[in-house]
């Protein structure tokens, strides 16, 4: 596991994800993603153990108080940086953890010489698309069209620093 990172928000710590988070991980993507099964399937919950244990380097967790509180995918791709799976636990929601996350994210793709930062957003999902859209995220394209559009943020070109 890397070095954690402390957040700008009291209290949560972001680090690299280790063999140990993984059921915490998947409990986590259950708790945050339960609720839209009325609505549709989420991808995040065919996430298994031994998916997560293969991405491993690529997830970040954020801890309040020494307990997983939320989690991130990350990983560079085609030149920029894709973000998945961002999910806190539902009673802790407010508390600055996804945004802990997405900043260490930033963080990371800047680092790594990346010029923007993508995700995909389910259209239905306003509350989402309103989280990213209030951190600098703009649509740019139908991702799935119907189902998904595709976000970026633009980075600077000098490094980034939470």
């Amino acid at each position: 596991m890397d070095d954690p990172v402390r957040a700008a928000v009291r209290g949560v710590v972001v680090a690299g994800a280790d063999e140990a988070d993984i059921p915490g991980i998947l409990a986590v993507l259950a708790a945050a993603y339960a609720p839209y099964t009325g609505e549709f399937r989420p991808t995040a919950l065919g996430r298994t153990a031994e998916a997560v244990r293969r991405e491993l380097s690529q997830w970040l967790v954020a801890r309040v108080g020494g307990r997983l509180a939320g989690c991130v995918l990350h990983y560079p791709e085609d030149g920029s940086y894709t973000l998945c799976f961002l999910a806190t636990e539902p009673a802790l929601r407010g508390r600055g953890i996804g945004s802990s996350l997405v900043d260490a994210v930033v963080g990371r793709a800047a680092a790594a010489g990346c010029r923007e930062i993508r995700i995909a957003l389910r259209t239905t999902l306003a509350a989402n698309t309103a989280f990213f859209t209030r951190r600098g995220f703009r649509r740019v394209a139908p991702f799935r069209p119907g189902t998904h559009d595709l976000y970026e943020l633009k980075l600077e070109a000098e490094p980034w620093a939470p």
